[in-house]
């Protein structure tokens, strides 16, 4: 898993049949790549999250073992609420 901070929204007129009625978060990651990942957690743009990549996004899409169908390489995994350091203090 890898954190970043949701910019906005992809909207897309036609979908993969696995992704039809998915949201698409835009994630400026920490790394400044900037990745769409499926979102099934309602993200909004400025939430700090985690994205979950290859069978881990499969399974926050579709949990269980008979998920190698779904077309989905990056998802939100969690929306942070805080990060804290060795001090204890939010980061």
């Amino acid at each position: 898993m890898n954190h970043g901070r949701v910019i906005g929204t992809v909207w897309a007129t036609r979908m993969a049949p696995g992704l039809r009625g998915r949201k698409l978060a835009l994630v400026g990651m920490e790394d400044d790549r900037l990745v769409v990942a499926a979102d099934t957690l309602d993200a909004r743009a400025g939430d700090r999250v985690l994205v979950s990549w290859g069978s881990g996004a499969r399974n926050v899409i579709a949990p269980g073992p008979h998920n190698r169908g779904v077309l989905c390489d990056a998802a939100v995994s969690q929306i942070i609420d805080g990060i804290t350091g060795e001090d204890e203090e939010e980061v």
